[in-house]
């Protein structure tokens, strides 16, 4: 009988423990061996607040922007309590100047400038902006958003509180983006400079003439190999194929690898690497001068882009991602950049 009853209760622990045991063995043994299911030619679209601005304007205030740019000065802009006409003001008698700032000063507004826009220095803007052509942002302005069709600059100093869109975006140094900066086009930033996210075809940050070469597009990795604790990996002992480092992971300089790297540590290259696919760390990554990374950057924490580097290519965009990051001049990002707290231009 005691017996009978010992059995059921085994059985009965077995059956309780045995959902637990898949847990228990990734617990005491993590296999995670897969490199994150990142596509390069998918980053992520950060412009949908300028293109909920343009379908804003058109549904809740009747203005087609389409049709505005085609038709020129013939298009009549449906103004209200909420949405005012500006134009540069330079070129406006003191009375029409005195409105427009009145304007650009309401809280819950916006303002469509025909043409040019222009701001002049330490103007403070709580409306939102819309320019059918370019805008120039003098120093010490605070803008809340910004859409233009053509180009912006934006002089030294200038705090964008929201978003700013353009053809191509301009900083002067010192400029600071407390939410997102996107462009059609180019993205050019001078040391230093801050901002949170950003998205262009090229993201550029100083001069970047002596930028690395574009890695060239890969073959698909045939290879996985997971290795414990710290691992250094170089021309003479790296094989094409993904790498899982369970520790902290350094790529020696001049390494060119067609793969991925994930590590559960820190991951560091010497300069001039090339790597063709992810580089993923739970902790920092950091990237030596005149690198190139074809694939999307991943950092649990910070990474850092020493001069010169190249991530992405202009076919073949990608995404950054981390809490923190440090770029060092003459660096060029192709696609999207997502830093959880903030991205500094280092001087």
């Amino acid at each position: 009988m005691i017996g009978n009853l010992l059995l059921l209760g085994g059985s009965v622990a077995g059956l309780l423990v045995l959902p637990f045991l898949p847990a228990l063995s990734e617990w005491l043994r993590p296999t995670d061996s897969a490199p994150l299911p990142m596509r390069r030619d998918q980053p992520n679209n950060l412009t949908f607040f300028a293109n909920s601005f343009r379908r804003r304007l058109q549904d809740q205030y009747g203005v087609d922007v389409d049709a505005m740019r085609t038709a020129g000065t013939a298009y009549q802009v449906p103004v209200s309590a909420e949405l005012s006409v500006g134009r540069d003001p330079r070129g406006l008698a003191p009375d029409e100047q005195a409105a427009l700032k009145r304007a650009l000063g309401k809280g819950n507004h916006i303002v469509v400038f025909r043409g040019n826009a222009w701001l002049g220095s330490r103007s403070r803007v709580r409306a939102d902006l819309y320019v059918e052509q370019d805008v120039a942002v003098e120093r010490d302005t605070r803008l809340r958003a910004c859409l233009a069709e053509g180009d912006i600059e934006l002089g030294e100093n200038v705090v964008v509180q929201r978003w700013v869109h353009g053809r191509n975006v301009r900083f002067s140094p010192n400029v600071r983006i407390e939410g997102r900066v996107t462009a059609q086009e180019h993205i050019v930033m001078a040391a230093p400079a801050h901002f949170e996210r950003a998205s262009a075809s090229d993201v550029m940050f100083g001069d970047t003439r002596g930028a690395a070469h574009p890695v060239d597009l890969p073959k698909p990795a045939t290879e996985r190999r997971v290795l414990d604790g710290e691992a250094t990996l170089s021309t003479d002992n790296a094989t094409d194929g993904d790498y899982v480092v369970r520790g902290d992971c350094r790529v020696s300089g001049g390494t060119v690898l067609e793969g991925s790297i994930k590590t559960h540590g820190h991951l560091r290259t010497g300069e001039g690497v090339r790597i063709a696919g992810t580089l993923s760390a739970r902790k920092n990554l950091e990237i030596g001068a005149g690198s190139a990374v074809l694939g999307p950057l991943i950092g649990f924490e910070d990474i850092v882009l020493g001069p010169n580097c190249r991530i992405g290519r202009p076919d073949a965009p990608t995404t950054l991602v981390c809490n923190r990051l440090f770029v060092s001049p003459g660096c060029v990002v192709h696609g999207v950049i997502t830093a959880h707290e903030f991205a500094r231009v280092q001087g």
